[in-house]
């Protein structure tokens, strides 16, 4: 028998309250970030609040209940896009209709999806019996339905709780099969991740604290309750963290940080003070003091957090003109694709850090608003020429340019679409075409007769 002793070195991951607390408003959109930041102020006497440098100027827009990107491309079609983006108000059932009439599905399994969108919960999710839901007649449809509700946006909507709805959310990640296995058991027992604890997990899993926090934080990108953001009682707003446009005057790319507007969180002097002269006398003031270290570490921690926000938001911006600058020289049709992956390598941050930097995020450009999400890909694309390859959205742009601008006298067919492609150095199968068209609300060429 060896008793002798050995020396073993291992790389772990151990996250913070702290940590775990600046991921999580990282994600955040920037009206989320305003209000977390006055609800911080109210309750962290160590929080210190002013308004932002430019917080008289008004950069929110209404959120466009189609966000139909690829259809502007003109100046008359971006300020019709405007108009529309300031008048619009948007429920759940109307996000969802808008999807549902536009999915390649019989008619019969579109009325029972429709039907069934209709009765979702605040959550998104179904919660009666479908017998309660739908007439007899649509039973054998339902199914199908449910799929297809399950496969729109927001993703995980049209579960039937929310283990459910996560579990959707994860296919989506496209992860290698063993991590979505674990994710999918953690998900399963929630109960032993008490507090982001996961010593349980991990001898459950027999994985390393590294990996298992790595897999906890993809978790937390999933959204429990997916329908809650269309269930405020309020219009839902976007507002721009970054604008990307050109000068008109020199016709050079510039970068506006509307994070400026954001209000200046700085930690209050007078209570590090009280903090220091309290540390006086430590077990008189024990409990005092314990408030006011965890309060402390809050505000560092949110004032960290607005920061690297910022900061990499900054850096994201420079990262996007460096690689897509065609894109903001000439619109969608000359985008690029990326990874976010690849940001991710720019940043010197974690995939899953970027994930959460770029979520629910806008950049303002000449062409329209887009969430930073339209920019990367989760394929590398498609090869133009040996030297270039085209992204999913830019080749959506050249399909319709195509189709509008097709000179035979019955509407081109998904077929000759492809073909034109092909003659255009892009190489793309029918099938790809019919997705791509559907997916830009263009119905088939049937129907277009």
């Amino acid at each position: 028998m060896d008793n002798s002793l050995s020396l073993e070195l291992k790389q772990q991951l151990k996250l913070s309250q702290m940590q775990i607390q600046k991921l999580e408003m990282l994600s955040l959109s920037y009206e989320e970030l305003e209000a977390a930041i006055k609800k911080e102020q109210e309750e962290n006497p160590y929080i210190e609040v002013q308004a932002g440098r430019y917080s008289a100027e008004n950069t929110y827009y209404r959120a466009d209940s189609s966000l139909d990107y690829l259809s502007k491309s003109d100046e008359d079609e971006k300020a019709g896009w405007l108009e529309r983006a300031i008048s619009v108000k948007e429920s759940l059932y109307d996000h969802l209709r808008v999807q549902i009439e536009t999915l390649n599905i019989d008619n019969k399994t579109k009325e029972a999806a429709l039907i069934i969108a209709s009765s979702l919960n605040s959550y998104g999710f179904i919660d009666k019996p479908l017998s309660d839901i739908l007439p007899k007649t649509y039973f054998d449809v339902s199914e199908d339905a449910i799929k297809a509700i399950q496969s729109l946006d927001p993703s995980g909507v049209g579960a039937r709780d929310y283990k459910e709805s996560l579990k959707i959310q994860l296919k989506e990640l496209s992860l290698e099969k063993s991590d979505e296995e674990k994710i999918s058991y953690m998900i399963d027992n929630l109960e032993l991740l008490k507090n982001s604890k996961t010593d349980l997990i991990e001898k459950k899993l027999n994985i390393d604290s590294y990996e298992a926090s790595l897999l906890l934080e993809i978790l937390k990108t999933l959204s429990p309750y997916p329908g809650l953001k269309f269930d405020s009682g309020y219009d839902s707003y976007i507002h721009p963290d970054i604008a990307i446009k050109k000068n008109p005057e020199s016709g050079e790319l510039e970068i506006t940080d509307y994070g400026d507007n954001l209000p200046d969180v700085t930690i209050s002097a007078d209570y590090i003070n009280l903090e220091n002269e309290l540390k006086e006398d430590k077990k008189k003031n024990k409990e005092t003091l314990s408030f006011l270290k965890a309060n402390r570490e809050k505000a560092e921690a949110i004032v960290d957090s607005i920061n690297m926000r910022l900061t990499n938001l900054h850096r994201t911006a420079l990262y996007l003109i460096e690689k897509q600058r065609s894109f903001f020289e000439n619109g969608i049709s000359a985008l690029k694709p990326d990874l976010q992956q690849n940001l991710a390598s720019y940043l010197n941050l974690s995939q899953s850090t970027v994930s959460r930097l770029c979520a629910k995020k806008y950049i303002e450009t000449d062409y329209g608003i887009f969430p930073i999400s339209f920019f990367f890909s989760s394929t590398k694309g498609f090869l133009k020429s040996e030297s270039e390859e085209m992204s999913k959205n830019a080749i959506k742009e050249q399909i319709k340019e195509i189709i509008q601008n097709y000179e035979g006298k019955k509407a081109p067919s998904d077929q000759k679409i492809s073909d034109a492609l092909k003659e255009r150095g892009i190489n793309i199968a029918r099938r790809t075409v019919a997705k791509y068209r559907a997916e830009l609300d263009i119905e088939s060429s049937y129907n277009r007769a």
